[in-house]
């Protein structure tokens, strides 16, 4: 949920301290709403400042300087201490209380972890940066109330410009502040259950507003006001999701223990987990370092269904506290015997089966004197064997050894949920479709690691339902649409094709789903992250240009941008804005020893992945760039959301571009990876009429990784040499393309 709209307005500047500068937080997690709210509670946020506070703590913030607002956690060392209910008089008298205590070059972090709504924009409060849609972002502490038509708010609440006011505050002393906000509103909540952190306006009272006309292309920054004014602190601003977007809490059993709940009731915010997993590995020396953490963890996500790309904006660039490159990255400490290890940690902290570990000998951390691959994993243990000692190194067989994660497992865990039983308006539909997917699930007809899960469950990667005498194929990080010709439309198919057309069509669109996530998931573990040039071997630049004016109907055209138009660089994992016709030119450089063979495929929101340029597909989908840093390829191409053709919305939503770059070996056969392609899904949406090509197969070893995966997870080092040579490598760019 995007929420700041923070301007400079005043002139206090903070007096020179000579103290040493702190990091100050305040941690509020509401779970438990008052019953004449309406609002459902939540069992999410008493973990996420849990594991918050415990991450900040491992980073050398001291406990005393922590506020935490919240309630119900047990008492005892692994949790921190509350200092009272996240009521809305709480949690402003401790932002004041920050603005007194902060000094010039303190850090002060807000963290946030609740539901969210929204109401219109108060007319009689000028507003420097109106909001577009004229509704206001709205927190929702433990005690708010109806909307008072009166005063024109929701009671108790504590809307983004109020937010914005003690912020200012904050900053005007000198300090820096970090907010990061696990909430989202969701104009249509779609996946029932408790995970959706969300709560419908009109639960409140509060009075419907017709939503303005506008393209939201242009528009995914953040709403911090980031702009330098002298003695002001700088600001970075974190969020779970967009101010439209859902943001989810889901079972994560087992993770860092101690938690709060047991089984399906030990809850967390998906963001705020894949933050946790980031602050802990120690990897992240900025802001920016962490955002694309997390965007990588959340690409190769192994906890369940995908979730909209999050926000990152401000002064990202500036110094995480805590941070230290003299740190080895999060270790995990594992006992030998046998020639196996065994480890308190399995898949949701990513020692998954196939995952690549370095080994170093307890408290010596300069050096790894070996390594081993993780065989066994459940959700929170594992076991490691085939040890490769390094030369010379003193082996432990047995006792305790360190383990930190040197390649990490790819996930091709694609979990599919069938409709739930409320569903279906006839005994004959659920007949249809029970027998269509049986046939889809047989014994035999699965290499893709595309599995059965539970009915109606929000959380896996495609949720199936049925509705109007038609069955849904929903992603998991999108809304239910079921308007004909709608943006967003929901793929669908109709019941009446009968169980013997409809289980073939329900697996040619399932398995082109999960060809795509695995696509997406293989180039995210290939990609570092660790710069916005590129890896040590293939620099990238990228920059994206907006239409000057926002028209989500208007035709691309042209081999560039057009004269006058706005253009900004991009950064691999970090999402941008897209609208219709923004256009995208990426310029790849070989700065290595060592020739590449590179390719690059755009993959849609409904699982089409197309190569770019089209005419690649004549040279097996790559192209040569040889070594040397005067010579680049380019990517160019036109983002649409409008398919002329067929005059209709095209997909919608988080989309990719995928570059890989695979190094050209003493064979000088190149790698083809035309394989990859498959048409998009735009077939199954009620308006268009395309017939739905077959996939191509290969006997290629990188298709094959892809597209036709035995079991359930491979490791990303089988498309590495073995010799220690050049490794596949990969860039992932994340658009988040609105209409």
């Amino acid at each position: 949920m995007r929420l700041l709209t923070i301007l400079f307005a005043g002139a206090l500047l903070a007096m020179p301290s000579l103290a040493e500068a702190r990091t100050m937080a305040l941690l509020v997690g509401v779970a438990n709403y008052n019953a004449a709210s309406g609002i459902r509670s939540l069992l999410g946020p008493r973990n996420d400042v849990s594991i918050i506070w415990r991450a900040l703590k491992a980073r050398d913030v001291n406990p005393a300087d922590m506020t935490v607002l919240t309630d119900g956690l047990p008492l005892g060392p692994d949790f921190p201490v509350v200092q009272g209910p996240p009521v809305s008089a709480n949690i402003l008298a401790a932002l004041d209380r920050l603005a007194a205590e902060a000094q010039k070059g303190d850090t002060v972090i807000f963290y946030y972890s609740g539901h969210g709504t929204r109401q219109p924009t108060d007319p009689r409060r000028e507003k420097d940066e109106p909001e577009a849609d004229g509704m206001d972002q709205v927190l929702l502490p433990a005690d708010v109330g109806a909307y008072d038509p009166i005063d024109m708010t929701i009671k108790n609440a504590i809307v983004d410009y109020a937010l914005g006011d003690k912020i200012i505050a904050i900053r005007a002393r000198g300090a820096f502040v970090w907010a990061v906000v696990d909430s989202c509103y969701a104009g249509t909540v779609t996946r029932g259950d408790d995970v959706v952190r969300s709560v419908d306006p009109a639960t409140l009272g509060v009075p419907e507003k017709a939503p303005a006309v506008f393209s939201r292309g242009g528009n995914r920054h953040g709403t911090l006001r980031t702009a330098k004014v002298v003695g002001e602190g700088g600001l970075a601003g974190f969020y779970a999701v967009e101010s439209y977007d859902q943001a989810i809490e889901r079972p994560f059993p087992g993770y860092n223990l101690p938690m709060v709940g047991e089984g399906n009731a030990q809850r967390m915010g998906v963001f705020t987990y894949h933050l946790h997993r980031a602050l802990t590995a120690n990897k992240a020396a900025s802001y920016r370092d962490l955002a694309q953490e997390i965007v990588a963890d959340l690409s190769t996500d192994r906890t369940g269904g995908k979730v909209p790309p999050p926000v990152f904006d401000g002064d990202l660039d500036a110094a995480l506290p805590g941070s230290t490159a003299a740190r080895l990255p999060n270790s995990v400490t594992g006992i030998v015997a046998g020639g196996t290890i065994a480890f308190p940690v399995g898949a949701l902290q990513g020692f998954d089966v196939g995952a690549r570990l370095a080994l170093y000998a307890p408290g010596v951390p300069d050096k790894a004197i070996g390594h081993a691959d993780v065989s066994e994993a459940s959700a929170v243990s594992a076991t490691a064997g085939a040890i490769d000692w390094e030369q010379g190194a003193t082996q432990i067989n047995d006792g305790t050894i360190s383990a930190v994660i040197a390649e990490p497992a790819i996930n091709f865990r694609f979990v599919v949920a069938p409709p739930p039983a409320k569903d279906f308006a006839s005994d004959a539909e659920k007949t249809a479709v029970s027998d269509a997917i049986a046939t889809v699930f047989k014994a035999d007809a699965n290499t893709l690691g595309v599995s059965l899960g539970t009915a109606g469950n929000p959380d896996a990667d495609a949720l199936l339902r049925v509705k109007n005498g038609r069955l849904w194929l929903l992603r998991s990080d999108r809304p239910w649409v079921t308007a004909a010709g709608a943006y967003d439309e929901t793929p669908s198919l109709p019941l009446a094709d009968g169980p013997g057309k409809l289980g073939p069509e329900i697996k040619d669109a399932l398995w082109r789903l999960a060809r795509a996530a695995k696509l997406i998931r293989v180039t995210a573990a290939l990609d570092t992250g660790a710069d916005s040039g590129g890896n040590v071997d293939l620099t990238m630049t990228a920059t994206l240009t907006r239409p000057a004016v926002a028209n989500a109907k208007a035709a691309c055209s042209g081999k560039g941008p057009p004269a006058g138009a706005q253009s900004s660089a991009i950064e691999p994992l970090l999402p941008v804005a897209a609208g219709n016709c923004s256009f995208v030119d990426i310029e790849v450089k070989n700065t290595s020893d060592q020739d590449y063979y590179v390719a690059g495929f755009y993959v849609d929101s409904l699982g089409g992945v197309a190569a770019i340029p089209p005419s690649v597909g004549t040279r097996g989908c790559v192209r040569l760039l040889p070594t040397g840093v005067d010579k680049a390829l380019a990517f160019r191409f036109w983002i649409n959301s409008w398919n002329l053709e067929a005059n209709a919305p095209s997909s919608t939503g988080a989309e990719n571009f995928v570059i890989l770059g695979v190094p050209k070996d003493n064979t000088h056969e190149p790698p083809k990876l035309c394989a990859l392609t498959q048409p998009t899904l735009d077939a199954m949406q009620q308006t268009r009429s395309v017939e739905i090509a077959g996939t191509r197969s290969s006997n290629n070893k990188f298709a094959t990784l892809i597209g036709d995966v035995q079991g359930s997870a491979t490791r990303g080092a089988s498309t590495a040499a073995d010799d220690g040579g050049p490794k596949m490598t990969g860039r992932l760019f994340v658009f988040d393309v609105k209409p």
